[in-house]
């Protein structure tokens, strides 16, 4: 088929899939990131060049989607794409999907990974959904579960999401048109929408108990002004009572924290950053 791509490296790996599998990429568009975002552009744009894929940094016009009925295009595809797709129906094209880390419909929204770790959510999953005027509420074609054990953190989530992505994507690939035609629709309920959070909702605050700092920790990843992922990883915590102010750290070895809670300590690692 041809594709047009839209998204950035959180999903590089259903990109990677589509050249591997023989598929043309006629579009890939993406944005350059900033300092709140999750994911990067580096890989996705990598190849878009070494492929000579026309790269647009810029927001979906009704004139773009146009061009792309134009040119024979077969499928858009959305994978961690921040901005609305204007409506795609028409021309060549015959799908326009979208990637979306849930188990949709709860979990809607921009950013539902660390909402799953801090809400102790049992199950979330990964699902792959027609393009729908709303946002993540088109029909399900298809989706994966993951069953939770109450300690992932934000990475090792995060990995399993883009494993099963490519794992969906593959199924589609292997017979689009009876996925299409098996798709069904959303039923929603109150709070299945998660909207785009401030940054200050997942701060972590020592003041809070050690169970409460233990999720957020977990759910913590951010990038630096320098553009260095930092992210924390091997999170523990035991009840202990001690006279130290909250969010003193108490010791600090190979980028090891313990840091006091509010009811106890929490240690952790943090990966390719220090605390200030």
């Amino acid at each position: 088929m041809r594709i047009a791509y839209f998204g950035g490296d959180m999903f590089y790996a259903c990109m990677e899939l589509l050249v591997e599998k023989g598929h043309e990429i006629i579009a890939l568009y993406t944005n350059p990131p900033d300092a709140d975002e999750y994911d990067y552009i580096r890989n996705v744009c990598r190849l878009g060049k070494s492929l000579d894929i026309p790269i647009l940094y810029s927001k979906p016009t009704k004139d773009d989607i146009k061009e792309l009925q134009q040119q024979g295009c077969d499928m858009i595809l959305s994978a961690g794409y921040r901005h609305k797709i204007p409506p795609w129906q028409g021309g060549s094209l015959r799908y326009g999907a979208n990637i979306h880390p849930s188990l949709l419909p709860e979990g809607g929204g921009p950013m539902p990974l660390p909402y799953v770790i801090v809400k102790g959510l049992k199950k979330t999953g990964v699902t792959l959904h027609k393009l729908s005027p709303k946002w993540d509420d088109g029909d399900i074609i298809l989706q994966k579960k993951i069953l939770l054990r109450g300690s992932e953190n934000l990475e090792g989530l995060l990995h399993e999401s883009q494993t099963i992505a490519r794992k969906l994507l593959q199924r589609f690939l292997d017979s689009p048109e009876k996925c299409w035609e098996n798709a069904f629709p959303q039923t929603h309920k109150p709070g299945d929408y998660w909207p785009m959070a401030h940054p200050d909702r997942f701060k972590v605050d020592y003041h809070k108990n050690v169970e409460t700092v233990e999720k957020y920790l977990r759910a913590h990843r951010y990038i630096s002004p320098g553009g260095m992922v930092e992210s924390i990883s091997a999170v523990s915590f035991w009840h202990e009572k001690h006279n130290h102010e909250p969010g003193t750290i108490i010791s600090q070895e190979n980028n090891i924290y313990t840091m006091a809670a509010a009811d106890g300590l929490v240690t952790f690692k943090l990966e390719h950053g220090q605390i200030k």
